[in-house]
């Protein structure tokens, strides 16, 4: 079933957009009853459009590099009048044709001073005085206009964009978040939105990661964007990941015995087993004779993923040193079901089990895991290493979590770590 698009929402980024535009035309106003110039709001309103960004680092960034254009082109267009007049040059033509000349050094002052992202600013800047205002009377004034122009623009972006209201951060909670229909809705809608906010609230001090039933791989692709700066919970509780030094900080594995015998039982019930292993910071996966249609889709749609690394299991080690941390078994409905006993049986507490419906009609995932590879477990350890004792959860199954998100995830999830992260109640 298709699942209909949502319209994203009217974000801040939007509203700022409108103000500032609004308050250059304020400033226009204003500077028509003082003594100062007229100047043009639409290259004012332009540059504050350009300096806002959803990140502050950024909106600086902008703002320089278009103080850079703005300063080399005004100053060339200077120059290019000062040398037109020299020469007496008064036929549109010539003067055209001049200017297309004085491009070249524009761009190549760009380059010399290594501000390359300018250069395109310098020329618009330049060719807004030498091709429009060459012939005025006093293009001095509109050069000098010009420059006002795009500072007042600058200086309202800067402003309207780092502006916020006072609020209390709360910078003692960990707040832990899982992924699927939590802060990705189903339909992946405004997903930016959310990815904007976090980075924000981050950088802002709020303490957050997440905790998922899928491997750091796939967490930086969905999360690519987001700059989580605390390790992650992953592959349902077995690892605690660091996600910028890209390493493995905590792994719950089988002991090899058990991993043995759990393999032994499901090859007996005629099944197959991906076998997920750990080498260093490696995560690989071991894969035998394929026996369904799901299994097989499954390989050929990831097997060429960065994020996966597929090998047959017979170059695998199945020395003492191996590090297993889970079984992953794609099967029908009701095998998984019978196979999920057996293992329970034979096994008992020395193993968990999950059982997951997977994205094939009428299959299961069941996956065999440690006893102590739980996200509970991990979230003890995630306390420890963080030294943070308080913590909120958000998730999609009722009872389990702190707040529960039952409206499919995305914005609602941030909105509302919004709240609680700015001491505010959230129903």
């Amino acid at each position: 079933m298709t699942v209909p698009k949502k319209l994203p929402p009217i974000g801040a980024r939007i509203i700022k957009s409108s103000v500032s535009v609004a308050l250059c035309m304020l400033i226009y106003g204003l500077r028509t009853l003082l003594p100062i110039g007229n100047g043009i709001p639409f290259y004012s309103a332009l540059a504050a459009l350009w300096c806002l960004q959803p990140y502050s680092k950024t909106t600086k960034r902008n703002a320089w590099q278009r103080s850079i254009g703005t300063f080399n082109g005004a100053l060339f267009g200077l120059a290019f009048i000062m040398l037109m007049r020299g020469f007496g040059l008064r036929e549109p033509v010539p003067v055209y044709l001049l200017a297309s000349v004085i491009i070249i050094p524009v761009i190549y002052v760009t380059v010399i001073l290594d501000k390359r992202d300018a250069s395109f600013f310098s020329c618009v800047v330049f060719l807004s005085i030498a091709l429009t205002h060459s012939f005025d009377d006093d293009p001095y004034i509109f050069a000098a206009n010009r420059v006002l122009d795009t500072f007042i623009g600058i200086g309202i972006g800067l402003a309207v964009n780092n502006f916020h209201l006072p609020v209390r951060h709360d910078s003692e909670t960990l707040y832990v978040s899982g992924i699927d229909d939590v802060l990705i809705s189903e339909d992946h809608s405004a997903v930016q939105y959310s990815k904007v906010e976090l980075n924000r609230l981050i950088a802002s001090g709020v303490k957050f990661t997440v905790s998922t039933v899928r491997t750091p791989a796939e967490v930086r692709q969905l999360m690519n964007g987001v700059e989580l700066e605390l390790p992650i919970i992953a592959m349902d509780g077995a690892v605690l990941y660091d996600i910028k030094q890209k390493e493995y900080l905590e792994a719950e594995c089988f002991p090899p015995e058990i991993c043995r015998k759990a393999e032994s039982i499901i090859g007996e019930c005629d099944a197959h087993c991906f076998v997920n292993v750990l080498y260093d910071s490696a995560l690989l996966i071991f894969y035998g004779e394929l026996r369904n249609p799901a299994e097989r889709d499954l390989f050929e749609t990831h097997k060429h993923s960065p994020y996966r690394n597929y090998i047959r299991k017979s170059f695998r080690r199945f020395d003492e040193t191996e590090r297993v941390l889970y079984l992953t078994v794609l099967e029908e409905e009701n095998r998984t079901d019978g196979l999920e006993n057996i293992l329970s049986k034979e096994l008992g507490g020395a193993v968990r089990i999950t059982v997951t419906p997977s994205e094939y009609e009428g299959y299961n995932y069941l996956k065999v895991f440690s006893p102590l590879a739980s996200k509970q477990e991990m979230m003890k350890k995630l306390r420890a290493y963080t030294g943070i004792t308080e913590t909120v959860t958000f998730g999609s199954i009722k009872g389990e979590y702190d707040v529960y998100i039952g409206d499919g995830g995305g914005n609602a999830t941030v909105k509302k770590l919004k709240k609680l992260y700015r001491h505010s109640q959230v129903r």
